[in-house]
């Protein structure tokens, strides 16, 4: 088996909104329990303040307002900044890179996920349809948009390319420039699809040029179809564990004992949403913080 090398993984989270960062530091546990040991997490942010409980056990890499104002790019694209992200992480580092979304957790041991980064894997999270045919009405422009043109020299093969959910990006160092090159077709398609995710269509089309891809679904669920009640038990776990002034290293044996599981695939019913809104939406202006002090 290949021997695995130092797996460099990140979070990027932004905004004023509080569940993106409760989201990320949740993230950041579940990396922390499965990860090998000589793993590097990062976590990208505005607002780094958000983060001192984890500092100790992490490397924070501020974003300046300047800096995310460029990476959202002419279109001020909500993005366009994970491919920014993921290209900082890997640019001139030599490790392999995973950038995983706030919405995610780790649920296994990620040691197999370094020995396939380490024999030049390139991974997102899962396949989700051919792109000549997706299953849903509103994105069957899709096959008319970028099917039959070229993309930053990169020509998507009809009858196999795919459409790949973006929740984890990871690739081997051994790939050299992947990201770049995601980026580049992101920003030749995104004046010209009504596809609102262009990041991950992105690199469905530019990192199969580079080799074939995996899913990393084995060792993280991705929970955006159910994002209320993730919020929810994420918001609840947090809570507690900071009312009880647990340090990190037992916040993780916590999670560990027990973990927060829930249906993640699939849309969540209109009725429930609702019933959720009305028993438990939260306080006016309670999932806000305030925009981070200008840098000096």
């Amino acid at each position: 088996m290949t021997r695995p090398s130092h797996v460099r993984f990140g979070v990027l989270a932004y905004g004023p909104r509080v569940r993106t960062h409760r989201e990320a530091a949740l993230a950041v546990l579940t990396i922390q329990l499965y990860a090998p040991p000589d793993s590097e997490i990062v976590v990208v942010t505005d607002r780094p303040a958000l983060y001192r409980w984890l500092r100790e056990s992490i490397t924070i890499d501020s974003l300046s307002p300047a800096t995310l104002r460029a990476w959202r790019g002419p279109s001020d694209d909500t993005f366009r900044p994970k491919l920014e992200a993921v290209r900082q992480l890997a640019s001139g580092s030599g490790v392999d890179v995973a950038l995983v979304d706030t919405d995610t957790m780790a649920r296994h041991d990620l040691t197999p996920f370094a020995h396939r980064l380490a024999a030049g894997a390139i991974l997102m999270h899962r396949r989700e349809y051919l792109l000549a045919s997706p299953p849903r009405k509103n994105d069957r422009h899709l096959a008319r948009e970028i099917l039959g043109r070229s993309w930053h020299g990169i020509m998507p093969d009809p009858v196999t390319t795919s459409m790949w959910n973006s929740g984890v990006l990871a690739s081997s160092h051994a790939h050299t420039g992947i990201f770049d090159t995601a980026l580049a077709v992101f920003d030749e398609m995104r004046p010209l699809t009504r596809y609102f995710a262009v990041d991950q269509l992105a690199c469905s089309v530019a990192f199969p040029t580079y080799g074939p891809l995996e899913e990393a679904a084995p060792w993280f669920d991705h929970y955006w179809a159910n994002r209320p009640w993730f919020d929810r038990a994420v918001e609840r776990f947090l809570s507690r564990a900071r009312l009880e002034n647990l340090s990190v290293a037992e916040a993780r044996e916590r999670l560990a004992r027990h973990p927060i599981v829930g249906t993640t695939d699939g849309p969540v019913s209109w009725w429930s949403r609702k019933l959720r809104r009305l028993l438990g939406a939260a306080e006016p202006g309670d999932d806000e913080v305030s925009e981070p002090p200008p840098t000096t």
